[in-house]
């Protein structure tokens, strides 16, 4: 029962501050938005890693791979949110939200032999990715259509990079542990992204207007990442991972409630196999 708590808190959290991203990044821009996210996560992160009484492992390897597995979520978080400011939201995420098909594939390359269950998930994932993506172009008009060409590009470039973020934390995991790797990358990609707005030369300042709205899209975020975290730890952990997985669900069903995005049934299916191929491969 805990396990299962623990992936809808992690469903809802990401899925909530994704859908949130739709107005704060438009407001702020992406990389701004995000840093701000981003710091607060990482704040909360550090206290929580301390108030759990998490020894720290010293491993020069495991902290090289979470500094990849934070720029990696940096790049992939700066994408996600350009791709849902542009919209639509019913396309931009579940396109995200089907990178563990292609962590499936680089696996086969690197000499892991998935099962017949596990090839079926990773087809049902792809097809159901060709159909949204497919629907954002064959349902719109000629000037949404192309808008919507370039929100599946960037979607497509935000699930490359998740890819990077999920294989670095496989690598980092076994070496400083997980806690250790989220705290490690969350500070990593701060700096990154710091590192972006400088050179960007843009003013690093939050209206005080967006400063609550952005504190709870932060504070969702954080809760969505430590509950899977917590979940993965529990009794039952391929049961948090499954409901986790649901967060493109909790994204597009909130801009279809609160925004009335159009949804068609073709895009409502593709959602379906995407949601429901990734919840197979996180319990197989």
């Amino acid at each position: 029962m805990i396990s299962a708590l623990y992936g809808l808190a992690s469903a809802f959290g990401l899925g909530a501050a994704d859908f949130m991203a739709r107005f704060s990044a438009r407001a702020l821009g992406a990389p701004l938005n995000y840093a701000a996210v981003l710091l607060i996560g990482a704040l909360g992160t550090t206290i929580w890693l301390f108030a759990a009484g998490t020894e720290l492992i010293w491993s020069p390897l495991g902290y090289a791979f979470a500094v990849v597995h934070g720029i990696a979520v940096a790049v992939m978080c700066i994408l996600l949110y350009m791709g849902i400011a542009r919209g639509p939201i019913a396309v931009v995420v579940p396109i995200v939200a089907a990178h563990p098909a292609l962590v499936l594939a680089v696996s086969v390359l690197m000499g892991v032999r998935p099962s017949v269950v596990q090839w079926a998930a990773m087809a049902v994932i792809i097809a159901g990715g060709v159909f949204i993506a497919r629907s954002a172009v064959a349902e719109s008009d000629a000037a949404e259509a192309k808008n919507n060409r370039v929100s599946v590009l960037i979607a497509i470039g935000a699930c490359l990079a998740y890819v990077a973020i999920v294989l670095a934390a496989q690598a980092a995991t076994p070496l400083i542990g997980a806690p250790q790797t989220m705290w490690v990358g969350r500070w990593t990609g701060l700096v990154f992204i710091a590192g972006i707005l400088l050179v960007q030369r843009a003013p690093i300042r939050i209206p005080a207007e967006w400063l609550p709205f952005v504190g709870l899209q932060a504070g969702l975020d954080t809760l969505g990442y430590i509950a899977f975290l917590a979940g993965s730890n529990s009794a039952a952990p391929h049961i948090t991972m499954v409901v986790a997985s649901a967060f493109s669900v909790v994204a597009v069903l909130l801009a279809r409630l609160i925004i009335d995005e159009p949804v068609s049934k073709m895009q409502w299916a593709a959602i379906a196999l995407i949601a429901g191929g990734t919840a197979v491969l996180s319990a197989t």
